[in-house]
Parts: structure tokens; sequence; C-alpha cells
């Protein structure tokens, strides 16, 4: 009797050893769900606004220049597409505005500047004016009016905000 009740005793020490040690090992380790990133624990870049437009005066001039790459269908744009060289924008008061004047390259010098560069006007707080020379023509320029609203829920169509945040960093402002 005493023998099968040290083994009765044994046999639950090791089930009992043996739910443990399976309980520990379960615990330390990951869990599926928390090893694969869900939809919501992976970095989203913030939607731009015009919030931060207003609070930021070159990714505003970011944004505009962006769109007017992409969006405008004004062909003379292109000019300025390259993203790696960046942009000098050339701010100058005009009629009770100020005209913006952008050429390629943040770095281009005036040495450069032979061609009458694409420029753009805010004709009020929300309102962009786009005009674009046509080279060896007397035809009037070309232009195209964009609001802010517009080239905001453009950009984030094109999740492009990144892409946009990282422009002023090749971007130079000169005002006169």
């Amino acid at each position: 009797m005493k023998k099968r009740l040290a083994i009765g005793g044994l046999l639950l020490l090791l089930v009992m050893g043996g739910l443990t040690l399976s309980h520990v090992t379960r615990q330390s380790q990951p869990h599926p769900s928390s090893a694969t990133p869900t939809a919501s624990s992976r970095k989203v870049a913030p939607k731009l606004t015009r919030s931060d437009l207003r609070h930021n005066r070159k990714l505003t001039y970011s944004a505009i220049i962006y769109f007017a790459i992409k969006h405008s269908q004004l062909q003379r744009w292109q000019e300025v597409s390259d993203f790696k060289l960046g942009w000098q924008v050339e701010s100058y008061p005009k009629n009770g505005g100020t005209k913006y004047l952008v050429w390629p390259d943040q770095h281009i010098q005036d040495s450069a500047k032979n061609l009458a560069p694409n420029w753009f006007r805010l004709t009020d707080s929300q309102h962009v004016l786009y005009d674009s020379m046509i080279v060896h023509s007397f035809r009037k320029d070309q232009t195209k009016t964009a609001t802010l609203r517009e080239i905001v829920n453009q950009i984030n169509a094109d999740h492009a905000a990144t892409k946009v945040r990282a422009m002023p960093q090749r971007l130079t402002v000169v005002t006169h």
C-alpha cells in the first residue's frame, strides 16, 4: 500500500511539474499576434493639414511646388521637378501681394537665371495662382488656380505627405 501511495504521489508530482513547466514556457514566448505588426501598430506618416502649412512657410511653398509639378498640367513646371536638386524661391512684393519665382536647384546662381521662371501667387489666404510662360511664343502665359484645401487633399491622396515634408530641406527662400 505504501508503494502504491508513493507511485501515485510521484505521478501526481510529475503531472503538476509538467503543467507548471508548460505554463511558464507558454508565457515566455511571444504571442503570434504581437510578433506580427497589425495595421494599427505600423507607423503611418501623419497626413498634411492646412494648419501645418499655416505654421511653416517653407512647407507651404513645398506643397505648392509639389502640386504644380504633379497636378497642374502646366508643362514648364516640369523644369523644376528634380527633387534631389531642390528649388530656390524668390519672393517679390507686387501690387500689395507677393510674387514667388520658382527656380530649379536650391543653389542656382544669378548667372544661370536666363529664362523667366515659373511663379505663383497667393491670391488670398486660400488660393494659389500658378503661372507658366510659354517659351519662344507670343501667346499668353498658361495659368492655373488651386485652393490650399485642394492641394493638401491631393497630397494626402497621393500618400506624399512624407515626401512634401522632406522638401523644405532642399528649398532656399530669397526675399527681396
